[in-house]
């Protein structure tokens, strides 16, 4: 006869065995630094910012991931929203799909994608339910426009290529908020 606690301990032990070596794996992504830095890869000729045109108006980009204060670089949809201030905001659906029209390079061996030379955004996957995924394959990113009731647009990329997509609001993505340039 088959011991139900014990099937459902194993499953429990390694569910939580997974869950902590990908927020492992997550740590030490977020540990590495890009060479040049990434302030350095953040300046442009004309003005020190970076600065971008896309969906017809000039924006620029925050050059950190806004993290929470644990240092976790993984945010819900409210913890994403709550990040706006000053001017910062996160980036419409519509920016982030003209965003996927740029160039970009991604390179899992460093954990960046780098567009157009100058925006790096760490590949950091995301997290659900039952841990993190995708560390260092892909990046998502949350936009300001929800998706139905419970999901949010996004920018997802890969080796393969970029796109907008929807997440739960749930789930934790990274955030790179950006502001209007005149």
């Amino acid at each position: 006869m088959i011991d139900t606690t014990t099937i459902k301990r194993y499953y429990l032990r390694n569910w939580v065995d997974r869950s902590q070596a990908a927020r492992k794996a997550a740590e030490e992504l977020a540990k590495k630094e890009v060479r040049p830095s990434l302030r350095d890869l953040h300046k442009n000729d004309i003005n020190e910012e970076l600065v971008f045109v896309l969906a017809g108006h000039k924006v620029e980009f925050k050059d950190e991931n806004e993290k929470k204060p644990d240092g976790d670089v993984y945010l819900t949809y409210d913890e994403a929203l709550k990040c706006q201030k000053d001017g910062w905001r996160l980036p419409t659906e519509e920016e982030l799909r003209a965003l996927c029209c740029i160039s970009y390079r991604l390179d899992p061996r460093i954990g960046y994608a780098v567009f157009d030379k100058r925006l790096v955004l760490p590949v950091y996957g995301y997290r659900g339910n039952s841990g993190v995924y995708y560390v260092g394959e892909k990046g998502y990113y949350w936009s300001s426009e929800v998706y139905g009731l419970d999901s949010a647009w996004t920018l997802k990329f890969t080796l393969a290529g970029a796109g907008t997509t929807h997440c739960f609001q749930r789930h934790g993505l990274s955030v790179r908020l950006v502001r209007d340039v005149k």
